[in-house]
């Protein structure tokens, strides 16, 4: 019964670490920058003046996914004029990865690789100029067929080892008419 529970609980955090991030494709960034309204409140609470756009960045020296981002934040700089970056390294900056884990924390995910990009209360984890394969709604950590088919599977190993249980302890539900 305890490893059903156990299951049970990584199935559920797994599901909420899914359903949190979004991969950081440009397309995807730069929309959530383009239609962030009142986002002048920075992931760690620090207020910017009205009408800005509060963006962190979360890097690592050497990451090759952080050096393609860097400039193309540079980038969107220059088009939305109210947008406000701030880089963090953490590969070698110990207060950087406080403040990192403090806003993963607070956006409920994990602090699992970077770049990691937080903006208008959304997690963008990796990066790529790519453009996402549906820009209307946003995907999680895989594309949106992948993740339709990785829950479904979960779900299903999932309601086949409580049936297994409910075989092997011989537990049966009563219905009363």
């Amino acid at each position: 019964m305890k490893k059903i529970l156990m299951f049970a609980l990584v199935f559920l955090l797994l599901v909420g670490f899914v359903k949190a991030e979004e991969i950081g494709y440009s397309d995807k960034i730069e929309a959530t920058v383009k239609s962030c309204t009142n986002c002048n409140v920075c992931p760690d609470g620090k207020i910017l003046e009205s009408g800005k756009v509060c963006l962190y960045l979360f890097w690592g020296q050497g990451c090759p996914h952080c050096a393609e981002e860097k400039p193309f934040l540079e980038e969107l700089k220059g088009k939305y004029p109210k947008l406000e970056v701030y880089e963090f390294e953490v590969y070698n900056n110990q207060e950087n990865v406080k403040l990192w884990e403090e806003v993963c924390k607070k956006y409920g995910v994990q602090p699992v690789g970077v770049p990691m990009t937080f903006v208008d209360g959304k997690a963008f984890i990796g990066f790529s100029r790519e453009k996402s394969e549906n820009s209307a709604s946003y995907s999680s950590n895989f594309p949106q067929s992948s993740l339709n088919l990785f829950l479904i599977l979960i779900l299903l190993i999932f309601s086949i080892l409580v049936a297994l249980l409910l075989l092997k302890r011989k537990i049966r539900i009563k219905v009363k008419i």
